[in-house]
């Protein structure tokens, strides 16, 4: 039988989750990138903040993919701050995605039309926040830049995500489009919150 090759790498636990581990995520998932020559880093931002500190610390020699909500989304106020920030995000050459969120989508209409939460994206969901808001997040934003076209399951990826307002989790993900979810690899985890 032959042995497998091993490695090891450092995890970073926050003590909570939240908006004040963002300058830290970002200098481990740039950090990251520029050590195992990952050249490109999806951020979930609703307002463009998180991108535009992620491009400040990952400069042009990585691309930036930033994630919003969709213009539909019931979160007016971050949709507003984004697109004030639309043409800054397109001056320093970050890509953008708008679009309906790839774990609720659709099916957010059915549980508001018949009041049922048993919906399988949200059981998806679900599981992936039993590591962290920012895990679902992560995994979220990765389907939504795939089927934008920025990313493809061929290429290895750093994802960042939150729990409500910057970044407090990092991934290395092998993507995939909606319809090979299950074909999703999260391969390594960066950091993220233990709450």
């Amino acid at each position: 039988m032959k042995r497998r090759d091993t490695m090891e790498r450092t995890i970073t636990y926050f003590d909570t989750d939240g908006h004040q581990n963002t300058d830290r995520t970002i200098e481990l998932a740039v950090a990251y990138c520029r050590d195992y020559g990952i050249r490109k880093i999806v951020v979930a931002s609703s307002s463009g903040a998180t991108a535009l500190k992620l491009k400040d610390k990952a400069g042009d020699d990585l691309t930036v993919i930033a994630v919003t909500y969709g213009a539909g989304s019931r979160f007016v106020e971050e949709v507003e701050a984004f697109n004030k920030n639309y043409e800054t995000l397109r001056s320093r050459n970050i890509l953008t995605v708008r679009g309906i969120h790839a774990l609720s989508g659709v099916e957010r209409a059915l549980e508001n039309r018949y009041k049922t939460g048993f919906m399988p994206l949200n059981i998806v969901a679900d599981t992936l926040r039993l590591f962290s808001q920012g895990m679902k997040v992560c995994v979220e934003v990765a389907i939504m830049a795939a089927e934008a076209g920025f990313i493809t399951p061929k290429e290895d990826v750093v994802v960042l995500g939150g729990s409500g307002e910057g970044a407090d989790t990092a991934v290395l993900m092998k993507p995939g489009y909606a319809a090979t979810l299950f074909d999703i690899k999260i391969r390594e985890i960066l950091c993220m919150p233990r709450s």
